[in-house]
Formats: C-alpha cells, sequence, structure tokens
C-alpha cells in the first residue's frame, strides 16, 4: 500500500514538474488570433527581441491584476527592444474585447476561444507567463501573479535585455 501511495505521489509530481513549453525550450507557434481581422499571432515576428507571453481571461482576478503592471513593464523596456503579447483563452471573444475596451493596455492581446494554446503550452495555473529570449527560447515559465512577483519578472527582463 504505501509502496503504491509513493509511486502514485511520486507520478503527481512529476506530471506537475513537467511543461510542454520548459525553459530553455522553443517557444511553440499557437493558433491565436489578431484582433480586426484573421491573421494569426506569430512569435517569430519578435525574433531579435524580448517577449513575455502572458495567458490571461477576463474570470482571473491574478490576471486583470497584472494586467497595469505588464502593460508599464511593456512601455518601459519598449525602446530597449522588449515586447509582451497577452493571449486571451476566453470562450468569449466579445467579453473579452469588451473588457479591453475598459480597460486599455498597449500591448497586443491574440484570442484563443478554443483553448489550443494552453494545450500547446500546456498551461498550468491563470496567468501563465513565458519569457522569451531573443532568440526565440523560453528563459523563464511564471505561474500565478502578486504583486510580489514584479521585482522578480523585472531582474529577468534586465538579464535578458543585457544579453
Amino acid at each position: 500500500m504505501k509502496k503504491h501511495f509513493l509511486s502514485s505521489l511520486l507520478l503527481l509530481g512529476c506530471g506537475f514538474s513537467v511543461y510542454a513549453v520548459q525553459e530553455g525550450s522553443p517557444i511553440p507557434g499557437c493558433p491565436a488570433v489578431l484582433p480586426g481581422n484573421s491573421e494569426k499571432l506569430n512569435f517569430d515576428a519578435y525574433t531579435g527581441k524580448v517577449l513575455l507571453v502572458d495567458f490571461w481571461a477576463t474570470w482571473c482576478p491574478p490576471c486583470k491584476k497584472s494586467m497595469p503592471f505588464l502593460n508599464g513593464l511593456r512601455n518601459e523596456y519598449l525602446k530597449k527592444d522588449f515586447e509582451v503579447v497577452a493571449i486571451n483563452v476566453d470562450e468569449n471573444t466579445e467579453e473579452a474585447l469588451r473588457f479591453l475596451k475598459a480597460h486599455p493596455v498597449d500591448y497586443i492581446t491574440a484570442f484563443d476561444p478554443t483553448g489550443e494554446c494552453p494545450r500547446v503550452f500546456e498551461v498550468q495555473a491563470m496567468p501563465s507567463s513565458y519569457l522569451v529570449d531573443r532568440q526565440g527560447k523560453v528563459r523563464m515559465v511564471h505561474l500565478g501573479y502578486r504583486d510580489e512577483d514584479q521585482e522578480g519578472i523585472r531582474k529577468q527582463v534586465d538579464a535578458l535585455l543585457g544579453e
């Protein structure tokens, strides 16, 4: 019995520690659509920039709380080749658009109402952020958001911009 419990615990722990997108892996493509047309998000367009990809939804309070920080970070580092791209995963894109109209941000938001992008990334929490270097490799995976996270995220961005 104890052997089965420990095996199950080990497997459960492994399941939560393994992401499809890990630090050091290339950022995968996903079929999120840009607003106003049917053009798909293309991460290759950001090669040469440091990129923060953020998954969010209107039903997620920490997601909404992170948006002013991400917007300020984006604007602070914009001239240093840094960009934020958000991927909204609400099933109702119109609801997300209404939210963004009431709470505008300066960064690009793409929409994935089918949930394909979170499946590709194997998103484990909302919000989930992926910091990507200039060569398109994921260098940090950050789950959730608290105000206390800001300093650590900023340090990671600074480090990548300094490379």
